[in-house]
């Protein structure tokens, strides 16, 4: 008799497990949960849906090329004497893998720039400010790279940036 009940105890199990997978992959039509008609859309909100579509994220089909571009110490030069160092870590990220050659042959003049932008910028920043603008280094990494690179650059991934004082420490 204890035979028999553990029998039919593994075949109902068996047999809702089977069931249940069948119903979530939607070859057996779910009998808890029956169609409900959809109404039609107002223009408003049926605008708002294509605005929703339009924005929604849409995966890259393909990995992107991230070239590395080495890390780079900023010397904040204020009346005459270094001040601080930025320290900046940042990947350009390449529309292919054919660009690759691109942007390996000019990344000395991407940090080139990048230096004569940012030098003078930090000589101006840090005496009205006390922390780094992450956006504002990041827009001006993008609009080099745009300089630079042209098409072959899609975007700058701006790793880590961070301010250290020079001297002693108080």
């Amino acid at each position: 008799m204890k035979r028999a009940i553990v029998i039919i105890l593994v075949l109902i199990l068996v047999a809702g497990g089977g069931l249940g997978g069948l119903i979530m992959l939607g070859i057996v039509p779910n009998p808890f949960n029956p169609k409900i008609p959809v109404k039609p859309l107002t223009a408003a909100e049926k605008a708002a849906k294509d605005l929703e579509e339009k924005n929604r994220f849409k995966p890259p089909l393909a990995a992107y090329q991230m070239f590395k571009m080495p890390d780079m110490v900023i010397p904040v030069i204020i009346n005459g004497q270094s001040q601080r160092h930025v320290l900046l870590t940042a990947r350009v990220v390449g529309n292919s893998a054919s660009d690759k050659t691109f942007i390996t042959d000019n990344m000395s003049r991407f940090q080139d720039a990048v230096l004569n932008d940012l030098v003078p910028y930090f000589q101006n920043y840090f005496p009205m400010h006390d922390t780094l603008d992450a956006v504002e280094i990041k827009t001006r990494l993008i609009k080099h790279s745009k300089d630079i690179f042209g098409a072959h650059a899609k975007d700058v991934l701006l790793m880590n940036v961070f301010e250290q004082s020079v001297g002693r420490i108080q």
